[in-house]
């Protein structure tokens, strides 16, 4: 395992993810590179200016965030983070696919049956559809 793709998004679960993917990227000597991918506020109401604002704010967020994470990653010899803008489920894939990653590991929400099916899920698209295997970490 050679490279580890982490996806986080804030939440717990995600952070769940990232830790055992800084886990496995100790244990087996893995680069790991970590994403943080910002959805595009489509927000009619929201003029350019304010969206602009979230936008900073939602980035800025990201930043820190992934910096504590990294600070957390001691021990791991090459880690390096991402922020993207978009669809989380395209960009984490897109990523995968220019990293070569080896592993996805990404949070379960814990989304199941009809409202999984109506809402979709992000972690769902990711196992269906990417390029090297996936761990879900719950």
């Amino acid at each position: 395992m050679k490279k580890i793709l982490a996806a986080y998004d804030g939440s717990k679960e995600s952070e769940k993810a990232v830790l055992t993917a800084i886990s496995l990227a100790r244990e087996f000597g893995s680069s790991l590179t970590v994403i943080a991918v910002i959805p595009e506020p489509y927000l009619a109401e929201v003029v350019e200016f304010d969206r602009m604002r979230i936008i900073d704010t939602l980035s800025k967020d990201a930043k820190n965030a992934l910096a504590g994470l990294r600070e957390r990653a001691t021990g791991v010899a090459r880690i390096k983070t991402l922020i993207k803008f978009g669809s989380p489920a395209v960009e984490i894939l897109d990523a995968a696919e220019k990293i070569k990653a080896s592993l996805v590991v990404t949070g379960s929400h814990g989304r199941h049956g009809a409202r999984r099916f109506l809402l979709g899920s992000v972690s769902s698209k990711i196992v269906d559809n990417a390029p090297c295997s996936v761990l879900v970490v719950k």
